[in-house]
């Protein structure tokens, strides 16, 4: 039985290593790996060049775009690979070739509705350009507008076609399922299979950001939606911070200016939050005063726990997040040294005061919690016991995703080539409140997305496929929206369908599911996905 667990691992992981290579390599203008699964290539396509079109979107030859009914739209990048690099420059031409809508629909069973060509546009004029001694395309775009589409699925194939290549019926095409839904977007319920954490920075946004992030699971091949939830379990606000007095060598809860007036608008910021199930909390962060949560005085700590208290009672909030950077140690003549049980002395004082009905949360950063499995250093506390949740800090958009998982087994992990980040235990938490990767914002053109082999994605995949019975805490770094930029917008779109396909979702790998986060519109007028408006408005 053991070794054949073993033989179903190591094929899956092969399988999953070409998936995932090749919807990360799709990303990054390179050519993915055929998924198909025990088949040896046949000499004859070795031998000669063959052409394929590419999605970023997708390994398959099968990919999804979303748009509401108006005048909304969406767009994805396509390119040409080919099996060997051409000896000539090689000219493609690009279309929507809907006689193949037919095709589609006979090969799987459907009855999907060709999407109207008229709302398809090609950049380039749909000309792709192979310079000889070169393997790929530039990539050029595929828009795709809703005007005059009513609400439903439909199917739009894009083709390629050429003079001098081979271009085998599989590779010529890409069959985009066009998902239009309704102006008036449905009630959705809050995901329950998944903790999703956001973090939200109100010196840019209005909380209501939070309340437009969806996550959709499509069945593959038909396109139908399996579910459709809403994101953000946890919504953790910034920016508040550790505050000292010099005058009364009080520990102060800092709320800053933009916090205040949110918090003194609940009704309209955080009671839409908080109606639909979401926990919304205030995140505490240092101030860089040389003063933070490691080496606070006993006094000090119960003087913070209670004023903590007294916010959160006071505008009616869920809870707090503990997150210890930027305090400044040692850089701030006067103030104490750092120790290592007062930051778990707050952390009890903060769950005996707030109550079971609070919750407490940590971020694990850096040093002031990589001691925390510790209890002789600790004092005897046991941190976890007095923690609903954890997390992962490390969330660098610079750096590409960081796992920290210390509670696998590390020999298996590096079996597997899988890298951890060099973390223990919280001692007395258990993994299931423990979230392992907390996920940035890459831009698409930036270096993590153009790195060519996706390392650090690839590296949670493994992970997900090796250790499967693990947390299902997910975190997302402060939210963002398109003012970031057009690079940004596409980050919004492909980052996190990359990591829920890879680290979490089932079937991803197997073709058969689709995840796609999508961006709700549901405050206010505008066009649909133009959510500027959720900027802060004071």
């Amino acid at each position: 039985m053991t070794m054949k667990r073993n033989y179903d691992m190591k094929q899956g992981i092969f399988v999953f290593l070409m998936v995932l290579g090749s919807l990360c390599l799709a990303a990054c203008d390179t050519d993915p790996i055929d998924t198909t699964r025990g088949e040896l290539p046949d000499k004859e396509p070795l031998e000669n060049t063959y052409a394929r079109l590419r999605s970023t979107r997708s390994a398959t030859n099968i990919a999804v775009i979303g748009l509401t009914e108006g005048n909304s739209t969406d767009e994805d990048y396509i390119y040409c690979g080919l099996t060997q690099s051409a000896k000539n420059d090689i000219q493609v031409s690009v279309h929507a070739d809907m006689d193949l809508v037919e095709v589609y629909n006979q090969k799987y069973g459907t009855k999907l509705e060709a999407f109207p060509s008229e709302n398809v546009a090609f950049s380039e004029m749909g000309n792709l350009r192979i310079v000889a001694g070169e393997k790929f395309s530039d990539r050029i775009t595929v828009s795709v507008k809703s005007d005059g589409v009513a609400e439903g699925t439909y199917l739009l194939p894009v083709a390629i076609a050429s003079d001098n290549l081979s271009i085998s019926e599989e590779n010529q095409v890409i069959y985009y399922g066009v998902k239009v839904r309704g102006v008036s977007v449905g009630e959705y319920d809050l995901d329950t299979d998944y903790v999703s954490v956001f973090y939200l920075n109100t010196t840019d946004y209005q909380p209501l950001l939070a309340d437009i992030w969806a996550l959709e699971k499509i069945e593959m091949p038909t396109f139908q939606t399996q579910w459709k939830h809403l994101l953000g379990n946890i919504i953790n606000l910034r920016v508040v911070k550790i505050g000292y007095d010099a005058t009364t060598g009080r520990a102060l809860l800092d709320l800053n200016s933009d916090i205040r007036y949110v918090l003194e608008h609940t009704d309209k910021y955080i009671r839409p939050l908080q109606d639909k199930g979401r926990k919304v909390c205030l995140s505490i962060e240092g101030s860089n005063c040389g003063l933070g949560f490691c080496n606070l005085s006993d006094a000090q700590i119960v003087d913070f726990a209670a004023q903590v208290k007294s916010c959160l009672e006071t505008y009616d909030l869920d809870g707090v997040n503990l997150w210890d950077r930027n305090s400044g140690y040692g850089e701030v003549e006067g103030m104490p040294e750092t120790n290592t049980t007062s930051y778990p002395k707050l952390i009890k004082a903060l769950r005996e005061t707030l109550g079971a009905d609070m919750l407490v949360t940590l971020t694990d950063y850096e040093e002031p919690t990589e001691y925390f499995w510790d209890t002789e250093v600790t004092g005897g506390i046991e941190v976890g016991q007095y923690l609903d949740y954890a997390w992962s800090g490390y969330m660098d958009p610079n750096e590409g995703l960081q796992l920290v998982d210390p509670y696998i087994d590390a020999d298996m992990a590096t079996m597997y080539g899988i890298t951890l980040h060099d973390r223990k235990a919280i001692a007395g938490l258990s993994r299931e409140r423990f979230g392992s990767v907390a996920m940035p914002w890459y831009p698409l053109t930036g270096p993590i997305m153009n790195d060519m082999s996706m390392s650090s994605f690839v590296n949670v995949g493994m992970w997900g496929m090796v250790f499967p019975e693990r947390s299902k805490v997910v975190v997302y770094s402060d939210l963002i929206t398109s003012i970031q930029g057009a690079d940004w917008e596409g980050a919004m779109k492909m980052v996190p369908d990359i990591f829920w396909g890879m680290a979490f979702g089932d079937g991803a790998l197997a073709g058969t599911a689709y995840y796609r986060t999508e961006l709700l519109y549901t405050y206010s007028g505008g066009m649909p996905f133009q959510y500027g408006h959720l900027t802060k408005d004071w």
